[in-house]
This record gives C-alpha cells, structure tokens and sequence, in this order.
C-alpha cells in the first residue's frame, strides 16, 4: 500500500521493515527468549529475527493435529543454516557438521543449492551450544538467511581450477564485505559482553532496516553456467584471459521469487549491466546492493525459502 503526501506518492513499509528498524540492531528479544525454558519456541517477532542470525523456527507438521487435540503446543524446532561462501569447506568443518546432525539435530545433514549447509531438527535449548560449535571451526550462520546479501556462491568446476582459487577468494570477499556489521550475533550466541557506554552500532551498507527483502550473489566462469548467473540479484561472469581472469561481465536484475496472483513479485532475468576489472568487483557488489536498498519504493515481501 502506498499513500500520497504533497502529491507525491509515498511507500508504505512493509510492518518487518518496523520491526528490523526497532530491533536495536537484530538484537530483538531474543536473548530473553532463549531462556524460556516453558517453551520450545520464540515470539513471533523475534522468530524474524533470527532468520538473519541463519536460524528458522519450524515445527513437526505430522504431530500438529495430534498435539492440537491434546491442547499441546506445536512439535517447534529450529533448522539453522551455516554460510558457505563458494561453496569449500575443510575436513575438519564436515566433520564438525556431521557430528552436530547427530547430537543436535535430527540426523541428516542437508547440502543446499546455494552451497550451504543445513541442520533440521535442533531443539531451542541446543540452538546456542550448536552455533558456538559450528564457529568455533571458524565457520558462521550470520546472514545465512534475512533480508541481507545470502551465501556468496561461486564455479566449482575443478577442471577449471587455475581460476577457481581467484573466484573462490573474491566470493568470501564479497560475503565478508557485505556481511552485517551488529554486534548481536557475536552476543547472543558467542557470550560477547556488550560494553555499556560503548560505541553505537551502524550498518554503513544496510542501515537500520537492511534490505527489503533477500539478496543474492553469484560467480560464473563460462563455459560453465553451474549457478545459474541470470536467476540472480548480481552476479559475475568471469573473462578468462591466457589462464587468469582479466576481469567481469557484471550482470544485475534476476530473481525468480514470486507470490501467485500479484504481478509485482513476477519472475525476471538479469541483464548484463557493464564490466569491472577484479580490483572492483568488492565495490560494484556494495554499490548494486546499496540500490537495491534505497530503490525498493513500495516493499512487497515474497515467500521467503
């Protein structure tokens, strides 16, 4: 909905755009709500908010009907998905993630399309000892899921391994630079005190309401077109010169996320915007997506998976 102040047409925000900007910062409650031990689950503000901290709340549907004859509260769970920029991981974190499936979750350890990890099943008095475990191999969920920039994916072919390295590096580059700068991932789940009287915190990329709605990013190396480059906000199609990238196609635009019967949220796809040399595509991905920020006009939220 929009309305018109002074004849000029005014966006109306979506009521999570309040809710992010009213959060301190991601903060929410939810460092009260994880010690309500009498329930499996969060508010339902706050349950928003932990999507950007890479967590969802879901609930066993097949004991729903059950319970609710019962006058039982649902079956809550919690899936957490980890961030894994272009896709590597070492030994040690697969091992790490496969341990956590077993002790924490429900067993399987699911591999996404985005090249990310997912745990199902984790109980709400497990979700902070699980997150500790999974950065303590120095690997994170911040941003794993939110109206922020997603897992940066990148070419994995390895027959195009002289390039790889350099792809891969620009991945976590732009993961790492446009990862939210708040401090409430690190206090929440990590135990960082926050120092009273200290600095503010700020999102120089995001601002208090971050983006309107998720952001994606990814890197192709042609011949190969493995993630999909046109399905996606930004991405980068390398140009590979006597084995070594000389620089990137930058195309902007896609998405395919769409709510049935509103025209608005149809699906299109990007379009080659320009080029930049390596030394810019780290600024070309803040730029594009502090337009996405500030362009938006009227906020319309699609399913968000």
């Amino acid at each position: 909905m929009s309305k018109s102040v002074d004849g000029k047409r005014e966006a109306t925000l979506h009521k999570n755009e309040g809710l992010k900007e009213e959060s301190n910062f991601l903060r929410g409650t939810l460092a009260a709500s994880l010690e309500d031990t009498l329930h499996g689950d969060v508010s339902a503000e706050d349950a928003q908010l932990t999507k950007f901290h890479g967590i969802y709340l879901q609930d066993d549907r097949d004991e729903r009907s059950e319970r609710r004859k019962k006058k039982l509260d649902k079956a809550y769970s919690f899936m957490i998905r980890v961030r894994v920029p272009g896709g590597v991981t070492t030994p040690e974190q697969w091992l790490t993630m496969d341990r956590l499936a077993d002790r924490y979750g429900n067993g399987t350890l699911k591999l996404t399309t985005r090249q990310a990890y997912q745990l199902h099943g984790v109980l709400k008095v497990n979700l902070k000892k699980t997150i500790q475990e999974i950065n303590s191999v120095l690997m994170d969920t911040l941003a794993a899921c939110g109206d922020v920039n997603r897992n940066v994916m990148c070419n994995p072919n390895p027959a195009q391994s002289e390039v790889h390295g350099e792809i891969l590096e620009l991945s976590r580059a732009i993961s790492d630079h446009l990862s939210p700068r708040t401090r409430a991932y690190h206090e929440i789940w990590l135990d960082e005190e926050r120092v009273a009287g200290g600095e503010e915190d700020e999102e120089p990329i995001y601002g208090k309401t971050y983006l309107p709605r998720k952001f994606k990013i990814v890197i192709a190396v042609p011949p190969s077109n493995d993630v999909d480059i046109f399905a996606h906000d930004l991405g980068y199609i390398a140009i590979v010169e006597d084995g070594k990238i000389a620089g990137y196609n930058v195309t902007v635009g896609g998405g395919m996320g769409m709510t049935h019967g509103q025209a608005a949220t149809h699906p299109r796809l990007a379009e080659v915007m320009g080029f930049c040399h390596p030394g810019q595509a780290v600024a070309v991905a803040e730029a594009v997506v502090k337009v996405q920020r500030d362009g938006a006009g009227e906020v319309v939220h699609t399913p968000d998976p």
